[in-house]
């Protein structure tokens, strides 16, 4: 009985696939459930520099996730383009691999191996249709083309080629040389796991040549969920069952590793030994039917044995050559060793400006304060002491109790006279109408009030309000300050550094991004500063100016000020030349790039050579002839022999040993 509640839980499986482009790439975490494979998250990312970078941006991506998804995975799966692999050798281009390998390893990966995504289409097509696919493949990558023709499932042609933009031009290139050798099937199925609805209107309005097409070709598109349904479902295909003979014709070939680590043994489709031996035994039988049966004592009496003998050697030696030329390969690599290069230099480049503008508009509520109201105003009775006249002029400030009030116009006091008895003196009056220094209520006086007036003494001149002085108010409005119109101005900066500072740049080019500007052309705000106003606008013309260089025209400068320390009998190639920007500077007509340049130079070794030294070797003497004879580092090899006799024998042709330089 199995009861649910003390059943033990199976701990779920993950796999990463590392789905790479030529300048973006795709990370899909899958899990293995029982009907197959499941897509659980992916995420894409572009390359922040080439290929350079490629182990962070994965890492980057990948964090977030493993975040997400609370998990850690190790085991992961490799898919890629075919213009990144290197037919003649059967695996991913060395410049591309090395960064793989690289990858790999500083976030301890367990590489599986990779798939070619055209395999990977076929696979899906062939299994969501239920029938032989009979189709124009055409896979676009930024700056290259692969067309692969099937025909009743199996490939028939293939062909990798640069990409231009006169896409019509280029497949038409392609497919005429293919057809040369082909009929060409009329479907064309186009992906990139992107947006090609402009692609494929091109391509179903082009008039195609008769020569090519002998009618109007089908064209479908494959979304981005169904190239990812086709690499999912070719790996989850391979995982069903380890143990069975592959039923495709390639899958993908194990990831070359670094001196001292075990190298995987590839599956391939070779068949198993014991079948070998059952095909030798038939073969076998079917020479012996050509010579017809006689009697026994007669043959015996003609041919006294010897034939047997004869016929056994010469299928002895007949076997042993077939099994030589068609069955008997081995893969080397060889570590060669290395002279590593450092420089600081500063190299003269020349550049291209890309600009470009646009128009933005953004209003954000205003911060401003400022208070505004009317001032109280009312009339006072001046009055003078002195013995002469007394003329105040306009503007003159009366003050009481801390208020001030200004004199609106000239006012002229008599001077001052005793009174009729001789008893006191009067002083001479005159009366003036005064306003409030500021704004507000709190100048709004009752009558009565004493004032003084400026430096006078307040015994010989003062006032004297007879009536109340009333209008005086105050309130606060909200108004444009000039922290607001600089924070639109920001505001507008960021979003166009978003939307025209991030420009498309040509495979191999880099941006001198401290060189870059973006500023504003033009700028009209709603309001002037100090304006009441709750809101603020600002609509503006952005521009954005970038110097960009050629990234390939940089490493042949650094490769040539780099030769003249390369050791003797070493090599130094572009795609070992790397190299970090310190400063850009823009001097004339050209940048002026300051870097730190790293370099590997690697020793010059004949592969013709090696190949003729190990053939027919033991495994066990590799050791001494590489190392003691050719100065080598390291080397991993894989024999792929039939026969058990064999196995640990490298092969007897040189054209069955596959070899890699490398370089540690």
């Amino acid at each position: 009985m199995n009861i649910p509640f003390f059943s033990k839980k199976n701990k779920k499986e993950y796999y990463l696939g590392i789905f790479l482009k030529e300048e973006q790439g795709i990370l899909m975490i899958f899990s293995k459930e029982t009907f197959g494979l499941e897509l659980i998250d992916r995420e894409k990312f572009t390359y922040t520099n080439g290929w350079e970078n490629l182990t962070d941006d994965v890492d980057e991506a990948l964090y977030r996730l493993e975040k997400n998804l609370d998990i850690e995975i190790k085991k992961t799966i490799f898919f890629v383009y075919s213009h990144l692999v290197d037919e003649k050798i059967g695996d991913i281009k060395p410049v591309y691999l090395q960064k793989v390998k690289q990858l790999v390893k500083a976030l301890e990966l367990q590489a599986m191996g990779y798939v070619e995504c055209f395999e990977a289409i076929s696979f899906y097509l062939e299994k969501k249709e239920q029938i032989s696919l009979s189709s124009i493949l055409i896979e676009i990558d930024k700056t290259q083309l692969g067309i692969f023709v099937y025909k009743g499932g199996k490939i028939d042609s293939k062909k990798i080629l640069g990409r231009t933009d006169d896409i019509i031009g280029d497949l038409s290139e392609g497919l005429e040389e293919i057809k040369k050798k082909t009929i060409l099937p009329a479907r064309i199925i186009l992906y990139d796991s992107g947006n090609l609805d402009e692609t494929a209107t091109k391509i179903l309005s082009h008039r195609w040549s008769s020569n090519l097409f002998v009618q109007i070709p089908k064209v479908d598109i494959l979304s981005e969920d169904e190239v990812i349904h086709g690499l999912m479902g070719i790996f989850g295909e391979q995982l069903k069952d380890k143990t069975a003979p592959e039923k495709r014709e390639t899958f993908g070939f194990v990831l070359n590793e670094d001196v001292k680590e075990k190298v995987a043994v590839e599956e391939r489709k070779f068949l198993p030994t014991n079948h070998w031996n059952e095909r030798l035994k038939s073969f076998f039988d079917k020479l012996k039917t050509v010579f017809p049966k006689k009697n026994p004592i007669n043959f015996k009496m003609n041919f006294s044995g010897k034939l047997f003998s004869v016929i056994g050697t010469v299928i002895i030696i007949l076997s042993f050559f077939i099994n030589e030329y068609f069955f008997h390969k081995a893969d080397l690599t060889v570590y060669l060793p290395t002279q590593v290069l450092e420089k600081n230099s500063k190299i003269e480049i020349d550049y291209r400006v890309s600009s470009a503008s646009a128009d933005f508009s953004q209003t954000i509520n205003t911060s401003g304060k400022r208070e505004v109201g009317d001032k109280a105003r009312g009339s006072v009775t001046i009055h003078n002491f002195e013995d002469k006249e007394k003329t105040f002029a306009k503007g003159s400030i009366f003050e009481t109790s801390g208020l001030k009030f200004l004199l609106d116009s000239d006012v002229k006091v008599a001077s001052s006279s005793l009174a009729a008895d001789g008893s006191a003196k009067l002083p001479g009056k005159n009366n003036g109408s005064v306003t409030a220094a500021v704004i507000g209520p709190e100048s709004n006086l009752t009558k009565g009030q004493r004032f003084t007036i400026e430096s006078l003494p307040a015994t010989t001149y003062f006032a004297i309000n007879d009536t109340a002085f009333t209008g005086g108010n105050k309130k606060q409005i909200q108004t444009v300050a000039k922290k607001d119109q600089e924070d639109l101005k920001e505001i507008i900066l960021n979003k166009a550094k978003k939307e025209i500072s991030s420009i498309k740049v040509l495979s191999g080019e880099i941006v001198a991004s401290s060189l870059s500007r973006v500023d504003f052309s033009k700028t009209n705000f709603s309001k002037e500063i100090g304006e009441e106003s709750s809101k603020l606008s600002l609509r503006a013309t952005v521009a954005a100016t970038h110097f960009i260089y050629d990234k390939n025209n940089f490493v042949d400068k650094a490769l040539v000020l780099m030769k003249p320390e390369v050791k003797k009998q070493y090599q130094l190639e572009k795609e070992n030349i790397f190299f970090t920007t310190n400063k850009v500077e823009k001097k004339d007509k050209v940048l002026i790039v300051d870097a730190k340049i790293k370099a590997k130079a690697v020793v010059k070794i004949s592969p013709e050579k090696i190949k003729k030294t190990v053939l027919g070797k033991n495994k066990s003497e590799l050791t001494e002839i590489l190392k003691n004879r050719f100065k080598i580092d390291g080397y991993d090899v894989t024999i792929r022999e039939p026969l058990s006799l064999l196995k640990n024998y490298l092969p007897f042709f040189s054209n069955n040993i596959n070899l890699k330089n490398s370089s540690l």
